[in-house]
């Protein structure tokens, strides 16, 4: 096992301002990512427990335990699961935010109905990664996967992509095709029941729910 979160470590909040910072981001830009996962979440059923992870600092969990989940956080920032438990105590809702790694779950198989996976897989810089994530995912769910993506065909990946070419820039995202993602899913015994844009047409953002089949 590689060092926890070695490949995509500038994402993870160790740091107490970084994760002050990403509370107090747009209103109207997290307001559109939530309504994202709720609208995901209302294509599922018989789901009671859900793991969202990495949680960051907690807004899909508080979200999600809003919505009457038996909502657990996960992440592998110190900084962020200290943030996120103090906003989730903020709102008196049951939940329970943990520190982990997301490439090895310290569950049980099955032990959620439901995972959601939000902003983390477009910083996933290559396929090993992609699949020990994936592969963990699936395993811990006993019956969903809602995962997030950054889709190639939109406006801002395609700037990123010429960015990227003619300056040399390294990107930090890695803009995804959902067939690629499927077919990982597909190995673990997943299907695609429905895939989200954020908003119609090409939008980067997108929600993908993957059903088991097994």
């Amino acid at each position: 096992m590689s060092e926890p979160g070695k490949h995509y470590k500038e994402r993870i909040k160790h740091d107490p301002q970084a994760a002050e910072d990403y509370v107090r981001r747009k209103p109207h830009k997290d307001k559109a990512e939530m309504d994202l996962v709720r609208r995901g979440f209302g294509l599922t059923d018989g789901v009671k427990s859900v793991l969202d992870a990495p949680c960051g600092v907690g807004r899909a969990t508080i979200l999600l335990a809003s919505m009457g989940f038996d909502a657990t956080g996960l992440d592998l920032g110190e900084s962020a699961v200290e943030v996120a438990r103090r906003e989730l105590e903020k709102t008196q809702l049951y939940g329970e935010i943990v520190t982990g790694d997301l490439e090895d779950l310290a569950y049980d198989d099955d032990f959620f109905d439901a995972v959601l996976c939000f902003r983390v897989y477009h910083h996933f810089p290559n396929d090993e990664v992609r699949d020990r994530v994936i592969t963990e995912l699936c395993r811990v769910a006993r019956k969903y996967v809602l995962i997030s993506y950054f889709s190639p065909y939109s406006v801002t990946s395609l700037k990123r992509a010429l960015r990227k070419r003619f300056t040399k820039k390294k990107s930090i995202q890695h803009a995804t095709n959902l067939a690629s993602i499927a077919a990982r899913f597909e190995r673990s015994g997943f299907r695609l029941k429905k895939n989200l844009p954020q908003f119609r047409f090409v939008h980067t953002l997108h929600l993908a729910i993957f059903e088991r089949t097994n």
